[in-house]
């Protein structure tokens, strides 16, 4: 088949060839109107401007990288996806690079794939956003670097956050409402410190509760489904148990709702499990899974536009905090009046 080129673009978008170029470039003084208009097309046709052509004018590999190590496979998914659609929209190749952020050569051995990827720049996700000695040396290295979802500010206008401790008072207040007074919480992996923040949220909605006192228990996960498997084992042979447990990812909850299920127990009729993310997973088991909606596809292609734009030498504003939602399904109910 003969490939896509800018006239089929600027012909799809009603536009001329020079209006294309110059969104593709990311040049100023472009209409929001235009820019959509040509984005679209791009997408619509899988148009791949020609990399070698524009890396000997500009002097750029227009390669950019996520680098990453996650246990929730659903979580990276949705961050990728997110970040392909800004990289195709801006001309750009995105290169997924796995590592092990408790590795002794972490820092060297990033170093080197930026070096022999020659690429223009790199995003990536917890717990690397809060590792101070590698963010350092990609200071020293003038590496251009995007950070999603970071536990610490670091002021360079590339951290794409969103609203971890507001959205853990939210759902501990579900509950509360609900007639939960011991809730159960299972945190994160310890170095992943804008989870933590959820743990924040939760403390905030018992505190602030007007009624009578409610207990927090709060059990150490690591973000994976055996953790919350392990948690909800200690949970639930707890006399009296919580009522209801709430979960700082949905891979963690997934493995709470796989131990009561073991043990005979009925959702949310003896006990209600809550999670954070809204992965494709948390719609996918039984019972659905009350969750808060991390817009995960939104924070990769909003810190791929905001990256692209830094290292194309655009002024860049912080973007605000993008906000969740919390997604109500089965696996939460009224307080059982005994447990």
């Amino acid at each position: 088949m003969r490939r896509v080129n800018i006239s089929d673009v600027a012909r799809r978008a009603g536009v001329s060839r020079k209006s294309v170029s110059r969104v593709v470039n990311r040049e100023d003084y472009v209409s929001d109107a235009l820019r959509k208009k040509v984005e679209k097309a791009i997408v619509q046709l899988n148009y791949a401007p020609d990399r070698q052509a524009r890396s000997l004018r500009s002097g750029k590999s227009f390669h950019i990288a996520f680098v990453y190590e996650t246990p929730s496979s659903y979580f990276v998914i949705s961050l990728v996806e997110g970040i392909r659609l800004s990289c195709r929209a801006h001309g750009y190749e995105l290169v997924l690079h796995e590592t092990n952020v408790k590795g002794s050569r972490l820092v060297l051995s990033v170093l080197e794939f930026v070096e022999r990827e020659r690429l223009d720049g790199l995003l990536m996700m917890p717990p690397l956003t809060d590792n101070e000695h590698l963010l350092a040396a990609l200071d020293d290295a003038n590496v251009f670097y995007g950070r999603i979802a970071p536990g610490t500010e670091r002021h360079n206008g590339l951290d794409v956050i969103t609203t971890d401790r507001a959205a853990g008072a939210e759902m501990v207040r579900h509950l509360l409402e609900l007639g939960h007074r011991h809730i159960a919480f299972i945190a994160g992996d310890p170095d992943h410190l804008a989870m933590m923040r959820r743990l924040d949220g939760a403390r905030d909605a018992l505190r602030d509760w007007p009624g009578e006192p409610c207990e927090l228990t709060v059990k150490q996960g690591f973000s994976t489904f055996d953790s919350g498997v392990r948690a909800a084992q200690d949970l639930l042979s707890m006399r009296p148990r919580p009522t209801a447990i709430f979960a700082a990812n949905d891979d963690m909850a997934a493995g709470v709702i796989f131990e009561a299920q073991e043990r005979g127990l009925r959702i949310p009729d003896d006990i209600s499990i809550t999670g954070f993310d809204d992965t494709l997973l948390a719609s996918r088991i039984w019972p659905g899974l009350t969750t808060v909606r991390q817009p995960t596809r939104s924070m990769g292609e909003t810190a791929a536009q905001i990256l692209i734009d830094r290292v194309m030498g655009r002024k860049v504003e912080a973007p605000a905090p993008i906000p969740t939602k919390l997604i109500v399904r089965r696996s939460s109910g009224r307080a059982p009046r005994s447990t």
